[in-house]
C-alpha cells in the first residue's frame, strides 16, 4: 500500500491507469482495440516503480443495480470477472487500487473513488510538502469518458500549480467513439486544459532513460 512520505528529494512519478478492466477490453462494454493499452501501461508502470513512484489502477466497481446501467450495458459489477484486470496487465502487490462508481453515481472520474482503506486519488497525487513536485501519467479506458473525466479533474485540482505536471499517454488510450470524433475531441479538451500528450517512447526518452538524472 502506498504511504505518503514526509520529505522529497526529487520529482515523484505517479501513473494513473484508468479502468483497464475485462469488461472494457473483451467483455460487455468492450472498447475497440482496448487490449492495446495494456503493453504501454505495463511499460510506464515498470518505469514508475523503478523510481519508487506510485502506480494507481482505478476500476469501475458498480453494484448490481445502479442508474448507470440505464445508460450503458451492465459492466464491471463488483467481484465479477468483468470487473477484474486482465492477466496480461501487471499489477504489483505494492500498487494502489482505487474503486469508483460504488454507489448510485456514474463514477467516471478516478477522483471520485477511494481505496479499500479510504485513501483518495487526490491524497495519493498531492505533493507531500511545498517543495515536492509530482509528474502524473494518465492512460487507460476509455479516452472519451473515464480517462477524460479523471484527467480533467486532476487538471482542475492542480489548476496552475507549478508543482504538478499531467501527461496523457497517447498510445495507452482508446475511445468508445459513440460519435466518430469523440476520442479526438476528448484529447483536445485535455490538452486545452494544459495536459501534455506524449507517447510511451517519448515519455521514456524524456523522463526515464537517464534514471535519476532528470527527476
Amino acid at each position: 500500500m502506498y504511504q505518503p512520505t514526509n520529505h522529497a528529494e526529487h520529482t515523484r512519478n505517479v501513473l494513473v491507469a484508468v479502468d483497464p478492466q475485462r469488461d472494457f477490453i473483451d467483455g460487455s462494454l468492450a472498447v475497440k482495440d482496448g487490449d492495446q493499452v495494456i503493453a504501454p501501461l505495463n511499460d510506464i508502470a515498470r518505469e514508475v516503480r523503478h523510481t519508487d513512484g506510485a502506480v494507481v489502477f482505478t476500476r469501475d466497481w458498480h453494484p448490481q443495480v445502479t442508474p448507470h446501467f440505464d445508460q450503458w450495458p451492465v459492466h464491471c459489477v463488483q467481484n465479477t470477472e468483468g470487473a477484474s484486470y486482465p492477466a496480461e496487465l501487471v499489477v504489483d502487490p505494492t500498487d494502489v487500487i482505487v474503486s469508483k462508481g460504488m454507489g448510485q453515481e456514474d463514477g467516471y472520474s478516478g477522483m471520485e473513488g477511494s481505496t479499500d482503506d479510504g485513501m483518495t486519488l487526490e491524497q495519493i497525487v498531492e505533493p507531500q510538502n511545498p517543495h515536492e513536485r509530482v509528474r502524473i501519467f494518465v492512460g487507460g479506458l476509455a479516452t472519451d469518458f473515464c480517462v477524460k473525466a479523471t484527467a480533467l479533474d486532476l487538471a482542475t485540482h492542480f489548476d496552475n500549480d507549478p508543482r504538478a505536471t499531467i501527461i496523457l499517454i497517447r498510445d495507452a488510450i482508446r475511445a468508445v467513439n459513440l460519435q466518430p470524433q469523440d476520442g479526438e475531441t476528448a484529447i483536445q479538451a485535455m490538452t486545452d486544459a494544459g495536459i501534455q500528450a506524449m507517447t510511451t517512447q517519448e515519455i521514456k526518452a524524456a523522463f526515464f532513460e537517464n534514471e535519476g538524472l532528470q527527476l
